[in-house]
């Protein structure tokens, strides 16, 4: 492949996601693309790899988690007659075994909602469904055994029991972690911290439920 054409930033793109997909065995997301090249703006980063898909150098599907790969070029010719082939690197690379790790959820003061993420490594009878993980942040819920860096496994459920820890989308787009209580007129959402008062949502502000948490992994 000729990189002497492209931008010097953009070659150090295409070599760093070589050299990240060779070391790990697959894939880097942007945000590790970002932190091996020292990039603090994702942004940044996303528009080089946008131009280099449009240049055909590499393959990359936006909103597709490790869909990254370099496209080779080779030129050949054959009785007289330049021919470019694009071939796409096909590693041999293993998904990330586990759950997808969507971002931080407070268990306290309401935060900005799921951020795209990574996985949560691990093999268990929820690898592989439609659980994901979510950090959590905050004390609000120690009182369930739930602490400050834990991880939360949330199943998807619009329409959780009266009582279920949930994640709970805020019609202003912030995201908490509570139980929930349904009342007349709307809804509470309970912290489990005897310090702390539950936040109650009218029924007309509007509640959306990511789901409900099935089970907590603590890193030690």
């Amino acid at each position: 492949m000729d990189l002497d054409c492209l931008p010097p930033r953009q070659r150090d793109v295409i070599k760093s996601i070589v050299e990240l997909t060779e070391e790990n065995g697959y894939p880097p997301t942007l945000a590790e693309l970002a932190k091996a090249l020292g990039l603090r703006n994702r942004m940044t980063v996303h528009q080089h790899v946008a131009a280099l898909k449009k240049k055909g150098y590499v393959h990359w599907e936006p909103g597709l988690n490790r869909s990254l790969r370099v496209v080779s070029h080779m030129t050949t010719s054959v009785g007289g007659r330049t021919t470019e082939t694009t071939i796409e690197y096909e590693e041999s690379y293993d998904e990330p075994r586990g759950i997808p790790l969507a971002g931080t959820i407070a268990a306290g003061m309401p935060i900005d909602a799921i951020d795209p993420g990574e996985y949560l490594a691990m093999d268990n009878q929820y690898a592989g469904s439609d659980c994901f993980a979510l950090k959590v942040k905050g004390d609000s819920m120690i009182e369930d055994g739930i602490c400050d860096g834990d991880f939360v496994i949330i199943k998807p459920n619009p329409s959780p029991r009266n009582g279920e820890i949930v994640v709970a989308l805020l019609d202003d787009g912030t995201a908490t972690l509570k139980r929930l209580f349904k009342e007349k007129g709307g809804y509470r959402l309970q912290p489990a911290n005897s310090q702390l008062s539950p936040i109650f949502v009218d029924a007309k502000d509007g509640l959306t439920v990511q789901g409900v948490v099935v089970a907590l992994f603590r890193k030690m």
